[in-house]
């Protein structure tokens, strides 16, 4: 279990900062116009929570960071926060000149599934532990 949390005190910011920055590219990049709701359903609602979630479910279960461990709730909701604000809040800024500021539901939602992600991590340790010492 050792190895396993200190190979997951890389792999937990790595996988969620990987997602989020591919999420980037592949707006800025790759989409066109008319795949703006595609990208909306795959991204912000499937792809990102869904890593939030693992992650923060591995932060849980692991324990890399020992008692910091719950830090992962409050990164995980920025960055959830950012994506629709540096894609199509900037996209819109950009092309019409109207500046947004920050969507806190956003913030909100990706805390959320954070902090259920790490509860249940969280919550399977102590299972775990409770199961070893009976």
């Amino acid at each position: 279990m050792k190895r396993a949390a200190s190979t997951a005190k890389i792999a937990v910011p790595a996988v969620l900062l990987a997602v989020w920055l591919l999420s980037l590219l592949v707006f800025w990049c790759v989409i066109g116009p008319s795949d703006a709701l595609g990208y909306a359903l795959i991204f912000f609602y499937g792809l990102m929570p869904a890593t939030v979630l693992g992650t923060s479910l591995t932060a849980g279960l692991l324990r890399p960071y020992g008692t910091r461990g719950w830090l992962i709730i409050p990164v995980a909701a920025v960055l959830s926060m950012l994506l629709p604000s540096l894609t199509f809040l900037l996209a819109n800024t950009l092309t019409f000149g109207n500046v947004h500021p920050p969507d806190l539901t956003a913030l909100a939602f990706g805390g959320a599934v954070s902090a259920v992600g790490f509860g249940l991590g969280a919550g399977v340790r102590a299972l775990r532990a409770r199961r070893r010492g009976a």
